[in-house]
């Protein structure tokens, strides 16, 4: 699939379409990964169902993400298999003139001429994968509490630590220690 064709999977068409609900499938895969340039995901494939709602004046977009994606380990680097589960949501009002500074307060709410042809989500989408990462991307600790990362990984960290390498002081440093500046 190349990138035209991607890009228009995101693209719901508001233009002659009556007022009702709508249901769309997405797939958000490496393809997708790359062309949007997740460079934290490496690879995966969430499952994306889109509800539209389209009134008169206002288009309700439910997003449904179910799935997996695979980061590197903020640890060790080694691929790590994210579970993702989530919703977000987006509310566009039509309206017959959009006015300058109108769509800069909520991302959550995008304000378009009601002549408009179709909405392009693709970004909100990547947004919104984007949001629904964790802070810290690791390894599960194994039952003991001890982590399951690269063992190489893991012992050259320990060697490098600040409590590793407090123990080997310069007496030099020492002497310092004791000077009082009164």
């Amino acid at each position: 699939m190349n990138e035209k064709e991607i890009r228009d999977q995101f693209k719901l068409r508001l233009s002659g379409v009556e007022d009702g609900n709508y249901c769309f499938s997405v797939s958000c895969d490496k393809a997708f990964f790359e062309l949007a340039e997740l460079k934290d995901l490496q690879d995966g494939c969430l499952k994306l169902q889109i509800e539209m709602a389209k009134t008169e004046k206002l288009v309700d977009l439910k997003f449904q993400f179910s799935g997996e994606v695979i980061a590197p380990c903020d640890r060790c680097l080694l691929p790590v298999t994210i579970p993702m589960d989530f919703e977000d949501r987006l509310l566009v009002k039509l309206v017959p003139e959009v006015e300058e500074g109108e769509n800069e307060d909520d991302d959550d709410i995008w304000v378009v001429e009601e002549n408009t042809y179709e909405l392009d989500v693709f970004h909100f989408v990547y947004e919104s994968i984007m949001l629904a990462l964790p802070l810290r991307v690791v390894h599960e600790d194994d039952e003991e509490g001890n982590p399951t990362c690269d063992p190489k990984v893991m012992e050259t960290l320990n060697s490098l630590s600040a409590e590793a390498n407090e123990k080997e002081t310069d007496p030099r440093w020492d002497a310092l220690k004791n000077i009082k500046l009164d």
